[in-house]
């Protein structure tokens, strides 16, 4: 039998007593999950990536994700894919949408990769809050983000999928160049 396990680092707990169990704006949400971004880059246990989960209406944080793409050795253990595993876990179904469950809402430091946005729209989610863009991503980091469609944020609107995105931008790119700074590993494949 083949099986996949992938885990955040040991810091999330500890990490995840310090804050409310309820965050009701999304600018207090995305100050938590570049919080714990920064937590992620600071521990140098993942890539400068963080996401969460949250009951769109109730704020309730349902499950958190960092990119652990080289301690888990897995190219798809992204924040966005970790956050969104997780949650599906935590409710018991693989549709985040589905009309017995709260709506939710995926609030990432960063809008999604080419891989991330196609989870994103099978995910179940209903709103998306990110923070820095793609071309963030890649010019202060020099991470590929893969080829997204240039009318990335119609095809989620097209999906039943809100966008709000740039929410608290200057600070995403921060917590990026921070990454940098701390001379993180850009880990692309070989092309």
């Amino acid at each position: 039998m083949y099986q996949l396990n992938l885990e955040l680092p040991d810091w999330i707990d500890s990490f995840l007593t310090e804050y409310p169990t309820v965050m009701l704006s999304m600018e207090t949400q995305m100050r938590f999950v570049l919080d714990l971004t920064e937590r992620n880059i600071l521990e140098e246990t993942g890539g400068p990536f963080g996401a969460a989960v949250f009951e769109q209406e109730s704020g309730k944080l349902v499950s958190v994700g960092v990119n652990v793409v080289v301690k888990q050795n897995c190219s798809a253990a992204h924040a966005e894919m970790m956050a969104l595993m997780l949650a599906q876990k935590k409710i018991g179904h693989y549709d985040l949408g589905d009309s017995r469950f709260m709506a939710h809402r995926l609030v990432t430091s960063g809008k999604m990769c080419a891989m991330c946005l196609g989870n994103v729209c099978w995910s179940g989610v209903k709103e998306v809050v990110s923070s820095a863009e793609p071309e963030d991503v890649e010019k202060i980091t020099g991470f590929d983000e893969g080829p997204t469609p240039p009318n990335y944020n119609e095809q989620l609107k097209l999906r039943g999928i809100n966008l709000f995105p740039e929410l608290l931008r200057e600070q995403g790119k921060k917590v990026l160049q921070l990454y940098v700074n701390k001379n993180g590993h850009v880990y692309n494949a070989t092309r």
